[in-house]
C-alpha cells in the first residue's frame, strides 16, 4: 500500500509541475503580446525556448543526483525548485532587468521539469515494481 501511495504522489507531482510549466506558456502568449508587439512576442518565444532547451540538462543533472543520493531526494529537490521559481516569476516587477530575471527563472523551471520527469518516472517504476509481487 505504501508503494502505491508513493507512486500516486509522484504522478500528482508530475502533473502539477507540467501544469506550472505549460500554464506559463499560455499566459506569456496572452499577456506579453499586449505591449510592443515585436519585442514582447520575441520575449515570449525566447522564454519558452530556453525552458525547453534546459530540460535535457535538468534530466542529466538530476539523474546524477538521483543516482548518487536517491530518486526521492531528487524528486523533492525538483519540486522545490519549480515551486520557488514559479513563485518568484509571479513577483517580478517591471524594471530594466526583469527580462533577464524571467529568463533565469524559466531556465530553473526547465531544469526542474527535466529532472522531475526522470525522477518521478524512476520512482513510480520502482514503487509499482516493488508492490507487484504483493498482489
Amino acid at each position: 500500500m505504501r508503494n502505491l501511495v508513493v507512486a500516486l504522489f509522484s504522478v500528482v507531482g508530475t502533473i502539477s509541475t507540467w501544469f506550472n510549466f505549460l500554464a506559463y506558456n499560455v499566459i506569456a502568449s496572452i499577456i506579453l503580446i499586449r505591449s510592443a508587439l515585436h519585442l514582447s512576442l520575441l520575449l515570449s518565444f525566447t522564454t519558452i525556448f530556453v525552458a525547453f532547451l534546459s530540460r535535457p540538462v535538468g534530466a542529466y543533472v538530476f539523474g546524477l543526483i538521483g543516482d548518487k543520493f536517491s530518486s526521492k531526494s531528487s524528486l523533492a529537490l525538483t519540486l522545490i525548485i519549480m515551486g520557488i521559481s514559479t513563485m518568484l516569476i509571479s513577483t517580478i516587477e517591471k524594471t530594466w532587468y526583469a527580462t533577464y530575471e524571467l529568463l533565469i527563472l524559466r531556465i530553473a523551471q526547465g531544469l526542474a521539469l527535466g529532472g522531475e520527469w526522470a525522477s518521478a518516472s524512476i520512482l513510480t517504476y520502482e514503487s509499482v515494481k516493488g508492490s507487484a509481487g504483493s498482489f
